[in-house]
C-alpha cells in the first residue's frame, strides 16, 4: 500500500455523482486541503493526514512506500474521449493553406481533407501507425491524460479500418492507461464509393460492423452527419446495425453546418455528441432533456478558426457537457488536455472548475467510465496527477506549460518508455 502526504490541495472532481454535472453543478469542485492518500492499484482511503493515520492505524494497513507530495497540488488524470491519433502522414501544407485563407470544405473538395490522410494512412504499415500514434499517446500521458478514446477512420475500406483498430488494440495492451476503442467507418465516404454512397454504407454494416464486433476491435461505434458526409439517415442503418452487435453509439454532429444531428443522436440515445459548433435552439433543448453527454471540442474550433461551441449556453440550459481535444492531423493537431482546458476557459468563457469537472467526471460519463475514472474516489482507479503548483487555478492562470510534474496510472508513477 503506498501512501502519498504533504498535498496542498486533493481536487476530488466530485466523488462519485450517479449522472454528469450539469448546470451549476458543474462548477462545484470538491477540494481538500493539506491532504493525504491511501492507494495501491485503487484509491484506498482520502482524507486529512491525521484521518487516513488513524485509518492505517485501525485497519492494521502495511504502508510499503511513502511518497511527499512536498506542498503541489494533486488532481485527478484528464479524460480524453475524443482522439483520431492511428493515422499515416500529416497535413501540415494543408495547414498553410488555412493560414492563407481556405477553408476546411475547400481542402475536403479539392482532395485534402480526410480524404489525404486516408491515403496515407492506407499505405502506411501496420509498425509506422503503431510508432506515430505511440509518440502521441507518451505526449498525451504526460500532459495528464490518464483515460483516452481512439477511433478509427482513416481506412474506410474493410483492410484499412481494421488495421487502425488492431493497433489500438495493440496500443491497449502495452500502455497502462485506459484505451477505449471506436469503430468510425462512417468517417466520409471514399473516393471509389463517392458516387455510390449507400453502396459504401451496406459495406459497413454486411462486412465491417460484424467483422469488428466478432473480434471485439472496438467498443464504440461512430459516426460523422455534417455537409457532404453522411445523412441522417444512412447514419441511422449505420447506427441499427451497430446496436444489434452490442456496440455503444458516439456522433460528430453540427460541426461545419446545422443537420439538426443532436436532436438525432438524442432521439437514438448515442452516450455522446460531440463538436455541435453549429447546434441550434433545438439540438440545445433535445440534449438538455437526454442523458446524451455534449462534447465540445475547443481545439478544433481555433485550428480551423471556426465559431466555438455555445458552451456558456449549454451549461445555463442544464445540457451535460465534457471536453476533449479532437486529436487528429487535419482539424485539431493536440495531444494536451492542458490546451483543451486554457481554451475552453478563455475561448468558451467556463470556469476553471467547470473545466476540471468537464474534462474528468464528465468525460468519464461520455465514456462509461464513470465507475472507474473521472475523480479521485475511494474504489476508482488511482489516475491522478502531481502538479507542479499548489493551487489548480495555475493551470489556467500560467498557461502554455505543462504543469504536470508526475502522471499516476493504476497507482503507479507513469514513466516514458521507448513502445
Amino acid at each position: 500500500m503506498k501512501i502519498l502526504h504533504n498535498i496542498s490541495q486533493l481536487v476530488v472532481s466530485q466523488s462519485n455523482p450517479k449522472e454528469a454535472l450539469r448546470g451549476a453543478n458543474l462548477g462545484n469542485l470538491e477540494v481538500i486541503t493539506n491532504a493525504t492518500m491511501l492507494f495501491d492499484k485503487t484509491v484506498v482511503f482520502i482524507g486529512t493526514d491525521d484521518e487516513v493515520r488513524k485509518y492505517i492505524l485501525d485497519n492494521d494497513i502495511l504502508v510499503t512506500d511513502t511518497i511527499n507530495a512536498n506542498d503541489k497540488c494533486v488532481i485527478p488524470g484528464f479524460v480524453d474521449s475524443h482522439t483520431h491519433i492511428v493515422f499515416g502522414g500529416d497535413r501540415a501544407n494543408e495547414f498553410g493553406q488555412r493560414l492563407k485563407g481556405a477553408t476546411y470544405q475547400e481542402i475536403a473538395v479539392a482532395g485534402g481533407g480526410i480524404a489525404h490522410t486516408v491515403k496515407k494512412t492506407r499505405l502506411a504499415t501496420f509498425d509506422e501507425l503503431y510508432q506515430n500514434a505511440s509518440k502521441l499517446l507518451e505526449n498525451a500521458i504526460r500532459y495528464g491524460t490518464t483515460t483516452i478514446e481512439i477511433k478509427s477512420g482513416y481506412g474506410l475500406n474493410f483492410e484499412g479500418e481494421i488495421k487502425q483498430l488492431e493497433v489500438i488494440k495493440e496500443l491497449q495492451k502495452n500502455y497502462p492507461l485506459e484505451i477505449v476503442s471506436t469503430f468510425m467507418g462512417a468517417h466520409d465516404f471514399p473516393a471509389e464509393f463517392k458516387s455510390n454512397p449507400d453502396k459504401y454504407v451496406d459495406l459497413i454494416c454486411n462486412e465491417m460492423l460484424p467483422y469488428v464486433a466478432e473480434n471485439k476491435l472496438a467498443e464504440y461505434c461512430d459516426a460523422f452527419i455534417d455537409e457532404g458526409y453522411f445523412t441522417i439517415a444512412q447514419t441511422e442503418k449505420i447506427f441499427e446495425t451497430a446496436l444489434q452487435y452490442g456496440f455503444k453509439l458516439k456522433l460528430h454532429a453540427d460541426e461545419l453546418v446545422n443537420k439538426a444531428a443532436t436532436e438525432f443522436a438524442c432521439r437514438i440515445g448515442t452516450i455522446s455528441v460531440d463538436h455541435l459548433l453549429m447546434i441550434s435552439e433545438h439540438g440545445i433543448d433535445s440534449l438538455s432533456s437526454s442523458a446524451t453527454i455534449g462534447t465540445l471540442l475547443p481545439a478544433t474550433a481555433y485550428f480551423i478558426r471556426m465559431p466555438y461551441a455555445p458552451a456558456r449556453q449549454l451549461i445555463e440550459s442544464n445540457c451535460a457537457i465534457a471536453i476533449a481535444s479532437d486529436c487528429n492531423p487535419g482539424s485539431s493537431f493536440t495531444e494536451s488536455m492542458q490546451t483543451v482546458l486554457s481554451l475552453s476557459a478563455m475561448n468558451m468563457r467556463m470556469t476553471a472548475e467547470e473545466c476540471l469537472n468537464a474534462a474528468t467526471m464528465n468525460a468519464a460519463f461520455a465514456l462509461d467510465r464513470q465507475n472507474k475514472s473521472g475523480s479521485i474516489t475511494v474504489g476508482k482507479r488511482a489516475d491522478f496527477l502531481i502538479l507542479d503548483s499548489s493551487n489548480y487555478l495555475d493551470l489556467f492562470y500560467h498557461f502554455g506549460i505543462n504543469h504536470v510534474a508526475q502522471t499516476w496510472i493504476a497507482g503507479n508513477m507513469y514513466s516514458s518508455y521507448d513502445a
